[in-house]
C-alpha cells in the first residue's frame, strides 16, 4: 500500500495509530469487519423480492431488470429453437383430432392462453385447471391426439402422470419445458425448449412464462399459417362476434 501511494511504512503506521490501533494491520482487520458488518445490514434491510430485484430498488430500477430479465428469456429461448423440429411439430398438432393442454401454476396461464387462441381458429381444445379432470381427459386420449404439456421444472407428478396417461394410450406428448434431464423431457414425443434466468429468490414464475409464452405463440402463428384463408376468417368472425357483446 506504502508503494502505491507513494509514501513510507512508517506514515501509514502513523496514521493508523491516529486513528486508534495500534498499527496497519490491526487498522486492516477493523476495515474487514466493518465492511463485514456494513453488507450484513444490507442484506438484512434490503430484501430480495424477485431474483436480482431488491426492496431498495426504485420502480425504474425494478422495471429495467424486469425488461431485461425477460429480453434474456426470449433471446436464450429463440436461440435454442430448432425450426425443423418446430415445424414437424407445428403439423402434429395441425393434424390433432383433439388436443389437451396441462399445466400447473403460470405454466396453467400460458396454457390456457394457448388453448384460447387454438379454439378461435378450430381446434378441440381441453385445458382444465383442476389436475383430476386433467388426468381424466389424459387416459380418453387416443392414437391421433395430441397432448401439450409446459412444466418448466419436468417434474410436477400431476403433469408427469397425465404425460404417462396419455402417452399409454397413443397419444402424441409435446412438452414445453427446460433443458434439464426431467420425468417429463423423456416421456415426450417431442420437447420445445425453454430457458429462464429466474433465481432462487423468484416470487413469480416471470421470465419462465415469457419464455413459455413465446413459444406457444410461435406454434399459433405457425398454425394460422398453415390453413391461413380460413383460419383468418374464423380469427374474423370470432372477433365481431365478440364486438356485439360490448
Amino acid at each position: 500500500m506504502a508503494k502505491q501511494l507513494g509514501i513510507s511504512q512508517s506514515s501509514i503506521v502513523k496514521f493508523a495509530q491516529k486513528l486508534g490501533a495500534q498499527g496497519f494491520t490491526e487498522l486492516r482487520m477493523a476495515l474487514i469487519g466493518e465492511y463485514s458488518a456494513s453488507r450484513e445490514k444490507t442484506n438484512a434491510t434490503a430484501l430480495h423480492l424477485h431474483s436480482s430485484i431488491t426492496s431498495d430498488d426504485s420502480l425504474e430500477v425494478i422495471a429495467r431488470k424486469l425488461n431485461r430479465e425477460k429480453e434474456l428469456a426470449l433471446e436464450q429461448t429463440c436461440a435454442l429453437f430448432d425450426y425443423a423440429r418446430l415445424q414437424k411439430i407445428i403439423d402434429v398438432i395441425s393434424k390433432a383430432q383433439f388436443i389437451q393442454i396441462t399445466g400447473l401454476g403460470g405454466s396453467a396461464l400460458v396454457g390456457r392462453d394457448l388453448s384460447f387462441k387454438l379454439m378461435k381458429i378450430g381446434y378441440r381444445v381441453a385445458c382444465e385447471a383442476d389436475t383430476h379432470v386433467q388426468a381424466t381427459v389424459s387416459q380418453a386420449l387416443k392414437k391421433g391426439d395430441v397432448q401439450i404439456a409446459i412444466s418448466y421444472s419436468g417434474s410436477k407428478k400431476e403433469i408427469v402422470l397425465c404425460a404417462e396417461a396419455a402417452r399409454k394410450q397413443g397419444a402424441t406428448v409435446i412438452a414445453i419445458t427446460s433443458l434439464a434431464d426431467s420425468p417429463l423431457r423423456r416421456l415426450a414425443h417431442f420437447t420445445l425448449d425453454t430457458v429462464s434466468g429466474e433465481t432462487e429468490w423468484r416470487s413469480s414464475s416471470m421470465s419462465t412464462r415469457t419464455a413459455q409464452n413465446s413459444v406457444t405463440d410461435l406454434l399459433f402463428v405457425g398454425l394460422v399459417q398453415l390453413n391461413d384463408v380460413e383460419s383468418l376468417k374464423m380469427i374474423q368472425r370470432s372477433s365481431e362476434l365478440t364486438q356485439r357483446l360490448k
